[in-house]
C-alpha cells in the first residue's frame, strides 16, 4: 500500500492509499460511475479491451474518486506532498500539478489496463516526483531485467531495445487519447495539467532515448573495458 498526503496552504489535507496489487472486478464493473469513466467514452485508439466485456475502462474507474477531488484545483497551487510507502517516506513541496501526476501515474500504471500494466515492474519499486532521467534509467533497467528472464526462459532477448520503443509510443498515443477525457472530467486545471505532463514525459522517453543512453554511458564509462 502507498499513501499519498497533499496538505494546502488553507490547512486541509487529501489522503489517497494506492493497493498497487488490487484487481479490478467484474462487479465494479456493473456499478454506476461517472460518464466519462465509460470505454466508449473517448475510448483510446489502441484500446484492447472488449467493449462487449467492459462497460467502463479500468483505468477511468480507478481514478474517478482522483479526478473528481481535483477538479475544481489549479494546478500551480503550492502543497506539500508526502509519500508513504512499506520501506520509506518521501516529501517535496511542489506545485500540485506535480504531486498529481507522480499519483496519477502510479495509479495508471498498476491499473487493469493492459497497455499500462505493463508499467508495473516500475511502479512496485515506485519512486514518486521522478525526472526524466530518473525515469529513463528505470524504465531501461527494468526493461533488460525483464529481457533476462525472457531469455532465461528460453526465448529471445531484446537487447536492443526496439520493444522498449515500440511500447512507448503506444503509450505515448494512449496518453494522448486519455487526454480527453480527464479534460472532460475537471472543471479546472489541475487534473489535466498532471495528465499532459505524464504524456510529455512518455514523449521524452521515446523521443530522446538513443540520447540519454549515450549520457547514462558516462556513469559506466570508468568501469567498461578498454578496447584491445
Amino acid at each position: 500500500m502507498i499513501e499519498y498526503i497533499f496538505q494546502l496552504d488553507s490547512g486541509k489535507t487529501l489522503n489517497f492509499r494506492v493497493n498497487i496489487n488490487r484487481e479490478y472486478s467484474a462487479k465494479a464493473d456493473r456499478e454506476n460511475h461517472s460518464f466519462w469513466t465509460r470505454l466508449d467514452y473517448h475510448r483510446c485508439s489502441n484500446c484492447p479491451l472488449s467493449p462487449e466485456k467492459y462497460k467502463y475502462c479500468p483505468t477511468a474507474v480507478d481514478l474517478q474518486e482522483i479526478i473528481d477531488v481535483f477538479s475544481p484545483f489549479l494546478s500551480h497551487l503550492q502543497v506539500l506532498v508526502t509519500v508513504k510507502t512499506p520501506e520509506r517516506q518521501y516529501s517535496k513541496t511542489c506545485d500540485l500539478q506535480t504531486g498529481l501526476q507522480s499519483l496519477l501515474g502510479l495509479v495508471m500504471a498498476t491499473s487493469a489496463c493492459p497497455i499500462l500494466s505493463k508499467l508495473w515492474p516500475l511502479a512496485n519499486f515506485h519512486l514518486p516526483f521522478a525526472t526524466t532521467e530518473d525515469t529513463l534509467f528505470r524504465t531501461v533497467g527494468a526493461y533488460l531485467i525483464y529481457q533476462y528472464f525472457i531469455l532465461a526462459e528460453g526465448g529471445k532477448a531484446d537487447f536492443e531495445l526496439m520493444g522498449l520503443r515500440t511500447f512507448y509510443n503506444s503509450l505515448e498515443e494512449l496518453n494522448a487519447c486519455f487526454t480527453d477525457r480527464i479534460r472532460i472530467a475537471s472543471r479546472s486545471d489541475a487534473n489535466l495539467n498532471a495528465v499532459v505532463q505524464l504524456g510529455a514525459l512518455s514523449f521524452m522517453v521515446y523521443v530522446s532515448l538513443e540520447e540519454q543512453l549515450r549520457e547514462f554511458r558516462r556513469t559506466f564509462q570508468k568501469n567498461l573495458p578498454k578496447p584491445l
